[in-house]
């Protein structure tokens, strides 16, 4: 069997690093009183220290300044993602996308589709060495694509492809293209705050001629 090597990644991030809840919801009790689940609010984030995700606590992110507020609201729910998966603590909401994110990378000769639920799907060409335009546009369900390729960090030699009209048409914030995104663009550094909706298809650049 043909053996597959993953790149090493050996840049740790020095910030915690912040997962999207967009398309998250939480276990509450409704007006008469019985336990459902609800959509969280926009623009709260898991912060996950890189080495202890133990750790992690919830945050709302001002989208003008990229502060962080600390916020206790939603620390005692069971928490479910857009796939079904449910995680009881922030705790496990954390370690579970911290894992993610370590694992999102492709071997050689791939590409890692990062769902808007923390999921990771590695693909390949259907043919040859490199996506063509079709194979993209079905794997993001989009019609047309845009591409970033980081200029500096960690992840200069990847790009990002993703919905060109994904904001438009108000898709989930991507959870690990996002926090990818503020490891490259700290938010201490860099304002107004952007971020990466729908579902990204995380590769080498020359994956992609």
């Amino acid at each position: 069997m043909e053996q597959t090597t993953r790149p090493a990644i050996t840049t740790r991030p020095a910030e915690p690093l912040l997962f999207s809840l967009h398309s998250s919801q939480i276990l509450a009790v409704n007006e008469q009183g019985q336990p459902g689940w609800k959509p969280l609010p926009p623009r709260l984030f898991v912060q996950v220290p890189p080495e202890q995700p133990d750790r992690s606590c919830i945050v709302a992110l001002c989208g003008t300044t990229g502060r962080r507020y600390v916020t206790h609201a939603y620390e005692h729910g069971s928490f479910q993602l857009e796939d079904g998966q449910q995680l009881p603590t922030v705790s496990a909401l954390g370690e579970y996308f911290a894992s993610q994110h370590r694992a999102m990378f492709p071997a050689e000769g791939a590409a890692m589709l990062l769902g808007v639920d923390g999921s990771i799907q590695e693909i390949r060409p259907t043919k040859g060495k490199t996506f063509k335009l079709e194979q993209i546009y079905a794997a993001l369900s989009c019609d047309y694509i845009d591409v970033h390729h980081p200029q500096h960090g960690a992840y200069q030699d990847w790009i990002l492809v993703f919905d060109d009209e994904g904001k438009f048409k108000e898709r989930p914030i991507n959870p690990l293209a996002t926090a990818l995104w503020y490891e490259t663009y700290p938010l201490d550094h860099y304002s107004p705050v952007d971020v990466v909706a729908g579902p990204v298809l995380l590769m080498k650049s020359k994956m992609m001629k």
